[in-house]
């Protein structure tokens, strides 16, 4: 089992755990994004966002 990773969302501030988390993802390897700001954000993050062929 992951050992929790507490971050604080550097967007809204909310405080979650990085390993529990689905969407959440370090913007730039460093900015911790929570699940709620990654899926509203998700069209700046080209990772999430599914390629147009």
């Amino acid at each position: 089992m992951a050992e929790e990773k507490i971050e604080t969302c550097f967007i809204c501030g909310k405080k979650f755990d990085m390993n529990k988390a689905d969407l959440a993802y370090y913007r730039n390897g460093q900015f911790p994004i929570c699940d709620f700001c990654a899926d509203f954000y998700r069209f700046y993050n080209e990772e999430l966002t599914p390629k147009k062929e």
